[in-house]
């Protein structure tokens, strides 16, 4: 993302979209006055959409399919897609610095734990140690 910009324009785009858009779907305004704030959130996204070079397409292509379900009239389909892409736009506008929430997909990988001698947290830890009772790793007292 382009830094400080992406984000006051991914603010921007969020705000046309929860401000706008949504209130008229879920009110069921007629689409002369869905039509119009729909086109803004559309304007918005093919603008800024060069900022955002990982989710600008994903973006676009969203307001096309938006576009479309206007057109056919699939009101219910439309308030899910604006919806996620208020999410998207919000997302977009905390930057990659935002907090996250503490739970458990947020936790650091297994993968990145690196067995370190000392360490009993580390991965492979347990399976690098030999307990008495496991004979057979030990062999039999006959060998």
């Amino acid at each position: 993302m382009a830094g400080d910009a992406g984000r006051r324009a991914a603010w921007d785009a969020y705000q046309a979209v929860t401000e706008r858009l949504l209130p008229a779907l879920r009110d069921r305004e007629d689409d002369e006055v869905i039509n119009p704030r729909l086109g803004a959130v559309v304007i918005r996204i093919r603008r800024y959409a060069p900022m955002w070079p990982a989710d600008g397409p994903m973006l676009i292509a969203a307001a096309a399919d938006a576009v479309r379900l206007l057109r056919a009239g699939d009101r219910a389909e439309l308030t899910a897609l604006s919806v996620a892409m208020a999410h998207r736009l919000f997302a977009l506008s905390a930057g990659p610095d935002r907090l996250h929430h503490p739970g458990r997909r947020n936790q650091k990988p297994a993968w990145d734990k690196r067995f370190e001698p000392g360490n009993q947290t580390s991965l492979g830890w347990r399976r690098n140690t030999r307990h008495r009772i496991q004979q057979h790793e030990k062999g039999s007292p006959d060998d």
